[in-house]
């Protein structure tokens, strides 16, 4: 690779890494373009693999659950017009080679597991992706759980009920008078 190139792809991840989250949000503000009839990569039970796993990690308290705020379209809308086909192929394998992982150490699909099974299960997974030891299925629940997490924090529903949402903080005064004494304080 010739340095004109590696500086033209350097660009390009740059591009990408500035974009990304614009494109992002734009993908999850569409909440019109999301229904369940219309999923384009996952199937049925990896709707429902995607749902209880989501919901396990943000579950329904006095604030709306993942599922609630629609997580799981979200997500198969991202893999559908966001990312390429290997990024999407990999994460359609890392989903099943979780729930084999389940059935191999509890006998049962993560979504046949009861509430404290499933919540018991994701921090033992946790717990193992935090360690030295990095697998494959480890790293996929850790970028799940952090695409779950953005995109439910995404939602004006994940946003304005669990962060104080304060859309203008206050009237804007561009002149003010600075005493003598006055600090200018860090932020401001």
């Amino acid at each position: 690779m010739d340095r004109r190139e590696a500086v033209v792809k350097i660009s390009w991840i740059l591009k990408s890494a500035y974009l990304a989250p614009s494109v992002f949000t734009a993908l999850v503000s569409c909440k019109g373009d999301v229904d369940e009839s219309k999923l384009t990569v996952f199937n049925k039970e990896q709707n429902d693999l995607v749902k209880a796993i989501a919901d396990t990690i943000l579950p329904r308290t006095d604030t709306p659950s993942a599922s609630d705020v629609q997580v799981d379209l979200y997500m198969d809308l991202l893999l559908n017009d966001v990312y390429d086909e290997p990024t999407r192929k990999s994460f359609l394998e890392g989903l099943e080679q979780f729930n084999e992982n389940c059935k191999a150490f509890t006998r049962h699909t993560f979504s046949h597991l009861d509430g404290e099974e499933r919540h018991a299960y994701l921090e033992k997974l946790d717990k193992k992706a935090n360690s030295e030891k990095k697998d494959g299925w480890e790293a996929f629940f850790t970028r799940f759980k952090a695409l779950t997490v953005q995109i439910y924090f995404s939602t004006e529903q994940g946003v304005k009920q669990n962060l104080d949402y304060v859309p203008l903080p206050g009237d804007y005064e561009g002149d003010v008078a600075l005493g003598d004494n006055a600090r200018i304080m860090v932020g401001n």
